[in-house]
């Protein structure tokens, strides 16, 4: 293998097993598995959005086309012929039958209750999945869902729908795949190795993949916690490409050569509040709290030109974001302190919180939160942060609810799919039998999420999951803090090839390096 054909890749966690129905990573797992798994449908990484804010199209991959039925229950696949898994075990229609009824039903030698748990939004609605003939396959679904291609392009929902082989669900068993499970991808999962800052990943070309061989013959991913770290490891040549590099001197960094875009991911930064502690439960005091932030300093002072402030939980590069939505709560310390007295608390209150110390797409969660602590001081609330050190055992604590006696946790993510916006606010998804981290039951917004997902009209839909924005900013269940515009990554010009779309991973098969 020629040095000169490996592409290096600084992320700023390791990452987490290799089954991506099974994993929950975050989007560290994604970027990983993005070059060695596939799905019948996935994002087109090829075309670059004509809007700034546009979401990425979604395209056929493993399948070739698909047929919808009008009232979008019925979804028939056309599988693509002459693809293999890793292994050599063949993609058919009953490779496709076999992976989702590991995820979505019970009564299957190869379900598993972990994959099936991580997919439930994606998957709850599917009744039946039944071959047709050996390259034809008919999704059943219980009630219209139009966005159910779109969600199936998702990387890191956790899990997502990407398949593997059904050779290795047969051998292993449904629960046991963890980096032996061979994807269709360009790239496959080769070896773990330990550097200097944890667990590495190196995947080697895949000199069988049908869409054609990749001109880089491997991919090593290589995680640097601290962003320092990895900007030097840029700068230095040690790696070609770096995620999370917002808060870094991008202006020095495009100086020196390195490509920086701007875009628009599907990201968001955001305390979750958790409404079964009973000083959040007011809603006066969760709009003091967001009055009492001052995210156009915060955005200023630690990601300059990377981040900009955030008003809605609906992401960038979702479809149904909104680039004008108003912001209910800008900064007002005076009004804040008139809040808290309102709620009983006229001498301040303590707030116990939770969070990462570092991981995927955190960035800076140290200084985040001493910049929230200097803020929320101002009018009378005092935080006591408890840091946890590894991201994975922050990010399975976390899906488990917050305690009650913790005020809010924290998290960075966000989707390309409107579905996210339920799956981590909707009442029947409340943890921990969901990501609902922080209990928000609201039966309005419930009602029209439940009629959104339906709806056929994408205009109408759009309508709907605003409608369901703009009440969970006036109510508050999480507070978005900022979104990222600039330094999700960068990369030297020895990477070619590759076209930026609004997507917190990439598709490296058709990069190139010089």
């Amino acid at each position: 293998m020629r040095e000169d054909k490996i592409l290096r890749v600084a992320l700023d966690w390791s990452v987490d097993e290799i089954d991506p129905p099974r994993s929950f990573g975050g989007w560290n797992t994604a970027r990983v598995v993005q070059q060695t798994h596939e799905s019948l449908f996935e994002d087109d990484f090829d075309s670059a959005p004509v809007n700034f804010t546009d979401p990425t199209d979604v395209v056929p991959r493993l399948a070739v086309d698909c047929e919808i039925s009008d009232d979008f229950r019925r979804y028939v696949f056309t599988v693509r012929s002459g693809v293999t898994f890793h292994d050599g075990a063949p993609l058919n229609a009953e490779a496709i039958v076999i992976n989702y009824e590991r995820l979505y039903c019970p009564d299957s030698l190869y379900f598993s209750p972990v994959a099936a748990d991580f997919n439930r939004a994606g998957v709850e609605l599917i009744d039946k999945v039944r071959a047709l003939d050996n390259m034809t396959v008919e999704f059943t679904l219980s009630e219209a869902s139009p966005e159910f291609l779109r969600y199936m392009t998702q990387e890191d929902a956790p899990g997502s729908q990407s398949l593997i082989s059904p050779e290795a669900i047969r051998n292993y068993g449904p629960d046991e795949c963890s980096d032996r499970a061979p994807g269709t991808g360009p790239f496959r999962f080769h070896r773990r190795f330990e550097t200097e800052y944890g667990s590495a990943v190196e995947l080697r070309r895949n000199d069988s993949y049908w869409y054609g061989c990749s001109q880089i013959e491997a991919v090593q991913f290589l995680p640097f916690p601290d962003r320092d770290d990895r900007v030097k490891a840029l700068v230095d040549g040690r790696v070609d490409f770096a995620y999370s590099l917002e808060g870094a001197d991008l202006v020095d960094l495009s100086a020196r050569g390195f490509n920086v875009p701007e875009f628009s991911p599907p990201y968001l930064w955001y305390l979750v509040l958790n409404q079964r502690e009973p000083q959040i439960s007011d809603i006066r005091v969760r709009h003091a709290i967001a009055h009492a932030i001052d995210r156009k300093a915060l955005c200023a002072e630690l990601f300059p030109g990377a981040a900009i402030p955030a008003v809605s939980a609906i992401p960038p590069g979702a479809p149904s974001y909104d680039a004008f939505a108003p912001d209910y709560y800008p900064y007002d310390p005076g009004l804040a302190k008139k809040l808290l007295k309102d709620a009983g608390f006229p001498n301040g209150l303590v707030l116990k919180v939770e969070a990462a110390r570092a991981g995927s797409a955190q960035l800076n969660p140290g200084g985040i939160f001493e910049r929230l602590a200097q803020d929320l001081k101002k009018v009378g609330i005092q935080l006591e942060v408890n840091f946890h050190e590894d991201w994975v055992t922050y990010c399975n604590q976390w899906r488990e609810g917050a305690p009650v006696d913790v005020a809010f946790t924290e998290m960075s993510w966000g989707m390309s799919s409107d579905l996210w916006l339920a799956q981590v606010l909707h009442g029947a998804n409340q943890s921990p039998g969901g990501f609902n981290a922080g209990y928000n039951a609201d039966a309005e917004v419930d009602a029209l999420l439940d009629r959104a997902r339906r709806t056929l009209a994408k205009p109408d839909r759009t309508s709907l999951y605003r409608e369901a924005d703009s009440l969970l900013m006036k109510r508050l269940p999480i507070l978005p803090l900022f979104t990222s515009r600039r330094g999700m990554f960068a990369y030297s010009q020895r990477v070619r090839g590759l076209t930026t779309v609004n997507q917190c991973w990439h598709d490296f098969r058709n990069v190139s390096l010089k």
